[in-house]
């Protein structure tokens, strides 16, 4: 774990209020909302750097990208180029690592040896993509939102461990209609989480 991770972000967003002149107050929504999800496509993806220090990099060639206007949305959804930025700089540290002799046993299971996109790679990569901000916001809803613990355990129950509802129900000393109706609002606040990711 980095030993600065909060200092590394607060630079981060007066560094991309600087060069893009952007509101800081959407960089620090824009920090907060990703910052989850990148970590959890990085840590799928790459088992031997530190996920914040990928993060951090990732950050500061997102700044400069935005800075330069080298992003053409025209030409790429959001998510889908941020997904590549990700996997470009986990390709670029595996090839440092290998030109250095270093360990060998990184997993690119996910990403190609070339950091180009062809339509299945560019699907494949969504996917992946929204597995992670799926992940995140379901993490954000259970971890920091108001709603009640009682809600929270009975959907972790429920859909995370995969318990039938019939037994959720039993142990929580509730309805099985309740379990259903848990499950239905909790979902509801992850899909609010999830449509913040903009494209």
């Amino acid at each position: 774990m980095s030993f600065f991770p909060q200092t590394s972000l607060t630079l981060l967003q007066k560094l991309a209020v600087e060069v893009t002149g952007g509101n800081e107050a959407a960089w620090v929504r824009f920090f907060a909302l990703y910052t989850p999800a990148i970590r959890r496509f990085v840590e799928w993806n790459d088992k031997m750097h530190e996920p914040d220090d990928v993060i951090q990099d990732v950050y500061l060639k997102l700044v400069e990208i935005l800075r330069t206007g080298t992003y053409q949305p025209d030409k790429a959804r959001f998510r889908t180029f941020l997904a590549t930025l990700i996997r470009r700089h986990l390709i670029s540290l595996y090839r440092k690592d290998l030109a250095r002799g270093g360990d060998r046993n990184f997993s690119l299971d996910e990403l190609v040896e070339e950091p180009t996109v062809s339509p299945t790679q560019g699907d494949a990569l969504d996917r992946q993509w929204a597995e992670a901000k799926h992940a995140a916001a379901v993490e954000h809803v259970l971890t920091k939102t108001a709603m009640s613990q009682r809600n929270k355990q009975v959907y972790r129950a429920h859909v995370l461990e995969g318990r039938s509802a019939d037994e959720v129900a039993a142990t929580f000393g509730i309805t099985k209609n309740l379990v259903g109706q848990i499950k239905f609002r909790v979902e509801k606040a992850i899909a609010i989480i999830e449509e913040e990711f903009a494209d």
